[in-house]
This record gives C-alpha cells, sequence and structure tokens, in this order.
C-alpha cells in the first residue's frame, strides 16, 4: 500500500489538468512583472470573489494545491497562506445561478455580497485560481524549486511581506485563525432577467 501522501502523477494530470497549468502561469507572473494578474472568474470552475482596497499580510507562502470546486471535484489551485493580513475595504462576492429554482420569477442569479470596513485577520489560508492587482510588493520573496515526485511540492514562494493594491481574488476556500469584520453588511441581491438589480442597498 503506497503512502498516504503520495500523489500518483496520472491521477494528478488528469485531476488538475490545465488548472495545475493556471497555477504555474500565475507564479511565472508573480515573479515577472512584480503585478500579480490572471483573468477570472475562470469558465467552469466557479468561485467566489475577495476584492479590497489593500491587502497588507505577513508570513505569505503560496505554493499549488489540488482542492474542490464549485463545478470540479478536484482542480489545480494556489495556496496562500498568512500570518496575518489587514484588509481595507473587503468586499466578498458570490455569485448563484438560480435559473432553474427561481426563473419563473424572473431572477436569473442572485449575489450575496458581504462587505467591511478595515479587515484584521490571523492565520489566513486561501485556495484561489486567479489573482490580480493594480500592483504587488514584497519584502525578501523566495522562490524556491524541489527535487520530488510530488507535483505538488515542486515550487513554493515566501516573503515576510507583501501588499497588494486594488486586489481581486478569485477563491474557492478561506478560512481564518480570528477574524474582526467591522461595519459588516450582508447584501443578497436578485439579477432579473431584464437586466435590473433588486435588492442592493
Amino acid at each position: 500500500m503506497g503512502s498516504l501522501f503520495a500523489v500518483n502523477p496520472k491521477r494528478f494530470a488528469i485531476a488538475g489538468g490545465t488548472g495545475f497549468l493556471a497555477v504555474i502561469a500565475l507564479v511565472a507572473m508573480l515573479l515577472l512583472s512584480g503585478t500579480a494578474f490572471a483573468a477570472f472568474p475562470l469558465s467552469g470552475v466557479g468561485g467566489f470573489t475577495i476584492s479590497a482596497d489593500k491587502i497588507t499580510g505577513t508570513g505569505f507562502k503560496l505554493y499549488p494545491a489540488i482542492g474542490e470546486t464549485e463545478q470540479r471535484g478536484a482542480w489545480g489551485q494556489a495556496a496562500v497562506d498568512l500570518a496575518s493580513a489587514n484588509i481595507t475595504n473587503l468586499v466578498l462576492t458570490k455569485n448563484i445561478n438560480t435559473e432553474s429554482a427561481l426563473g419563473a420569477y424572473g431572477i436569473k442569479s442572485i449575489d450575496v455580497v458581504v462587505t467591511g470596513g478595515n479587515v484584521s485577520g490571523q492565520n489566513l489560508k486561501l485556495r484561489v485560481t486567479g489573482i490580480q492587482a493594480d500592483s504587488t510588493s514584497f519584502a525578501g520573496l523566495e522562490t524556491q524549486e524541489h527535487k520530488t515526485d510530488n507535483p505538488l511540492n515542486v515550487i513554493d514562494l515566501s516573503a515576510p511581506s507583501l501588499t497588494l493594491d486594488k486586489p481581486s481574488l478569485n477563491t474557492h476556500y478561506m478560512s481564518a485563525g480570528s477574524i474582526t469584520i467591522p461595519n459588516m453588511k450582508l447584501k443578497v441581491i436578485a439579477n432579473m432577467k431584464d437586466g435590473s438589480r433588486v435588492g442592493d442597498f
């Protein structure tokens, strides 16, 4: 019997597919341009969007991962870990297709939106398939390649601190050891078939 943590390369290729290539492209763009950019939402993958005026963080780590998405049981992602983070003017949005359930009422989809002021969190863990920002800066950025049979351990990035200006992340998982969200609001907005929106405030 193989190790519980061993990854079969053939099964990984099938599960990750082009999603893993997107992770490599994401890493390359971070390194080469200083600006994180990946087009999203990605068709056929899903995700919820985290955006803000600015994100600053400490203890940054980025490495390949496989995780579940709305439309895929397993898909290549970038794992992002932050020891601490400050998020200025958080906006978290998830669009949900409701046409089959609410189409008779003229509702094509709904947006669930969470907003907050200056958010602070500890031990944040995210799994993303896209990051874009107006500018990105790192302190002490290190990128290391590893000789390994496990494709999830082949490369990683780390930095003591980073700053993202006007970032947007296509996210599939987020957890926090602790988080404070001042002035939090939850909005449920109906996107009507005629193009109007109902419920914004």
